[in-house]
C-alpha cells in the first residue's frame, strides 16, 4: 500500500509491467490563460483527475491548501482555497473555458471553504459522452487552437535516439502522441488499453492534409529543482487546420482536449480545443 501523495504525484511503478513503469500522472493542470504575472484577484485554474484517480480528490485539495500556506512563485505569494466547482461534460460550452461555466450556472459548487468539507458529488465525463459527440462533429475539417506550449517528438525512423522535436506538426504526429499518451493513461488509470489499431490509426492520420497553418514558436526552459540543468519546455502555439476522412480519430482528439497532448502536459503545455 502506498501513501497517496505517491498515487497521485509520483506514480513511477505503479504497473508491473516494464515498459509502463514511468507511467504519466493522473491529472492535468490547466492554468489561466491570462499573461499577468501578479495576482491582486482570485486565480482561477483547472485540474482533470482521471480515472481512479478522482478517487484522491480529497488528497489533491490538502496538497492544494498546503501549498497555499507554503506559497509560490518566486517571491512565495501565499493563497487561500475559496472553491471548488465540478465542470460537466458541456461541448456548447466548452469553447469558452471556464469562466462561461461559472457565468452560465453549468458548474456545482463541492467545496465549503470555512469548514474545509467536500461534497461527496461525481459527476464524470464519460467515454460515452465523449463519443456521441465526435459522432456528431465535421468528419471532413477540423482546426485546432494550442493555447500552451505544444513539444511533440517523432521518429521517423524508429531507430533509438532519433527523435526530433516538431515545430510545425502534421496531423499523425499529433495523433501518434494523442494515441501513446491516452492509452498509458487509460493502462494506469481506467483499467487496461485502449482497443485501437496503434500501427493502422497511425497510417491512416498520414492521409490527412494540412491545409492551413497559423502557429508560432515559443522558448521557455525550467530549471530543475533537483539538478543543475535547464529542462527545455519550448513549443508551438496557435491555429491549424487540417483536412481529409476524419471520422477514427475525433474521439482521441475530442479527449486530447482534456488531456493535453506532447511533452509535460500535466504541467498544462499541449493544451488545445477544436474551433
Amino acid at each position: 500500500m502506498k501513501c497517496a501523495y505517491t498515487l497521485i504525484f509520483d506514480p513511477i511503478g505503479i504497473n508491473p509491467a516494464k515498459r509502463l513503469q514511468n507511467v504519466p500522472r493522473g491529472y492535468v493542470l490547466k492554468p489561466p490563460l491570462e499573461e499577468e504575472i501578479e495576482y491582486i484577484r482570485p486565480l482561477s485554474f483547472e485540474i482533470v483527475l482521471i480515472g481512479d484517480r478522482i478517487n484522491y480528490l480529497p488528497y489533491v485539495i490538502v496538497t492544494i491548501n498546503e501549498l497555499g500556506k507554503t506559497g509560490i512563485g518566486l517571491n512565495r505569494g501565499k493563497f487561500s482555497l475559496n472553491d471548488i466547482s465540478i465542470i460537466p461534460f458541456n461541448p456548447p460550452l466548452a469553447k469558452g473555458g471556464w469562466g462561461d461555466f461559472i457565468k452560465n450556472g453549468v458548474s456545482e459548487s463541492i467545496y465549503d471553504n470555512k469548514s474545509n468539507t467536500v461534497k461527496n458529488i461525481q459527476k464524470l465525463i464519460t467515454g460515452k459522452e465523449l463519443l456521441e459527440y465526435a459522432s456528431k462533429m465535421n468528419q471532413h475539417i477540423i482546426t485546432l487552437k494550442f493555447f500552451t506550449p505544444t513539444r511533440i517528438k517523432y521518429n521517423p525512423t524508429g531507430e533509438k535516439g532519433k527523435s526530433k522535436v516538431v515545430r510545425i506538426p502534421e496531423f499523425h504526429h499529433i495523433i501518434r502522441r494523442l494515441r501513446d499518451r491516452i492509452n498509458a493513461l487509460s493502462v494506469a488509470y481506467c483499467g487496461g488499453p485502449i482497443d485501437v489499431d496503434f500501427k493502422g490509426i497511425a497510417e491512416s492520420a498520414m492521409k490527412v492534409m494540412t491545409k492551413n497553418v497559423n502557429l508560432r514558436w515559443i522558448e521557455i526552459k525550467r530549471k530543475s529543482k533537483t539538478q543543475p540543468i535547464k529542462h527545455d519546455q519550448s513549443g508551438f502555439v496557435g491555429k491549424i487546420t487540417f483536412e481529409g476522412d476524419l471520422r477514427e480519430f475525433l474521439p482521441l482528439i475530442v479527449l486530447g482536449e482534456y488531456v493535453h497532448v506532447g511533452e509535460d502536459a500535466v504541467f498544462g503545455n499541449g493544451w488545445f480545443k477544436i474551433v
